[in-house]
């Protein structure tokens, strides 16, 4: 379903003509810059009582002049729709957004194809749709995790999962509780497959590497608490990101098309802005960043036996993991020789976080144009890079699963430290 109406922008009192485009959820926050004056309008689709629906407004109102058909384009036009990327310009009747994002996905020699991945785009916004009603509830119990009353926590995963989670308030059965509550709660924002494949590769390794060498290893980051507060930083971010779900799902619809590549075409999100998400990927970086570390031991051990044991780059070789930690994110790939671990390439852009986090960023509403400076911003600055809006959401989405798997090490390092480690060391007592 979809609505035509022609909004009056309350700041330049200048027309723009809408289609909006119904998605599955109640409330539906809608949002664009004024293509005249480049004002934020925000536009509040409530379909809770449906069939009926209601509208309301901020900074902008239906204007005195609608439409009595179709837009005759004397008026700026744009698309609305929270589940599929939209574009702005030339008003095509009949051309939706669902109607669009239909034809991207349609496949001549497979017409069956296309039906099926929008039926699995819908099925994941439903689960989307379900879980953020629910966001406080999922905060909460990440936080219990991390507090003293684990009973409280199983508790209320057992609630929320409606299966009981048993009585054991073992290491080992607390992070078995909360990875299978993370796996089925965020489960709408991964690649199931993918998932599955790195924990049986993580869990692999971890019985087929020395395990002199991976106990050293696993004792020190433990003994250090690197590996709890680095468990801690991953399970910060994973609230955020039901937080950032209405601007990811024309992100998520990305998936679905083979031929998707960065910046190519101007297509917008109808919600929020830039504004809003540039810190989380640049907290989600930082969590990245860290677990590298993890990497880089593991890697150590399976190139040369000791987990401190780098290669040599420019000459040199780093001498401790922790002279790897201080080094920068690009500079940290450099020594990740022949990585077991096959990092996405779309999952970091070092050049977009060193901008962000000197705010060398410039965001042009109207377009959704991202220009950012890598090199600075000098008082001669450089042209700089882009990337639109839509490209920056789907490298929080990238990045978010690749931190989300490497979540997955944390696990099965901490379960060779409960069930392998910890047992020895009862051993030598007895």
């Amino acid at each position: 379903m979809n609505t035509n109406m022609t909004m009056t922008c309350k700041v330049c009192n200048e027309d723009t003509d809408c289609r909006i485009g119904y998605s599955n959820r109640e409330i539906q926050p809608l949002s664009f810059a004024c293509p005249h004056c480049g004002s934020l309008m925000r536009i509040t689709l409530d379909i809770s009582d449906a069939p009926e629906s209601k509208f309301s407004f901020e900074s902008c109102r239906p204007s005195d002049n609608q439409p009595r058909r179709m837009f005759d384009g004397s008026n700026p036009f744009v698309d609305l729709h929270l589940d599929f990327p939209v574009r702005f310009g030339e008003y095509v009747p009949g051309l939706t957004p669902f109607m669009y994002a239909s034809q991207e996905l349609h496949d001549d020699e497979n017409p069956m194809m296309g039906v099926l991945k929008m039926q699995f785009h819908n099925e994941r916004l439903n689960q989307l749709n379900y879980f953020h009603n629910k966001a406080d509830e999922i905060k909460t119990i990440i936080r219990l995790y991390g507090g003293n009353n684990k009973q409280l926590f199983k508790k209320r995963v057992s609630d929320f999962l409606e299966r009981d989670q048993g009585p054991s308030l073992k290491p080992q059965d607390l992070n078995a509780t909360l990875y299978q509550f993370l796996s089925f709660v965020f489960l709408p924002f991964v690649n199931f497959g993918e998932v599955k494949d790195v924990v049986d590769g993580f869990s692999d390794l971890s019985v087929k590497l020395p395990k002199p060498a991976l106990g050293r290893f696993v004792d020190a980051i433990v003994k250090a608490g690197f590996l709890a507060n680095l468990q801690k930083d991953c399970l910060k971010i994973y609230p955020e990101i039901y937080h950032a779900e209405m601007a990811l799902r024309p992100a998520l619809f990305l998936d679905l098309k083979g031929d998707y590549e960065k910046a190519k075409t101007a297509a917008r999100i109808s919600t929020k802005d830039f504004q809003s998400y540039k810190d989380l990927y640049k907290d989600i970086v930082e969590v990245f960043g860290r677990q590298l570390i993890l990497i880089a031991g593991i890697n150590n051990i399976i190139k040369r036996g000791d987990f401190e044991d780098f290669k040599k780059v420019d000459g040199g070789a780093l001498s401790s993991l922790e002279k790897f930690a201080a080094k920068t994110l690009s500079d940290k790939f450099k020594y990740l020789d022949d990585c077991f671990y096959n990092i996405d390439k779309d999952a970091v852009d070092a050049g977009v976080r060193n901008s962000i986090a000197h705010n060398n960023v410039h965001y042009d509403e109207v377009t959704q144009l991202i220009r950012y400076y890598p090199n600075g911003g000098g008082i001669s600055q450089t042209a700089g890079e882009t990337m639109y809006f839509l490209d920056f959401m789907r490298m929080i989405l990238v990045l978010f699963r690749e931190m989300h798997n490497l979540h997955h090490l944390i696990k099965i390092l901490f379960y060779f430290e409960f069930l392998i480690l910890e047992k020895d060391r009862q051993g030598r007592k007895e």
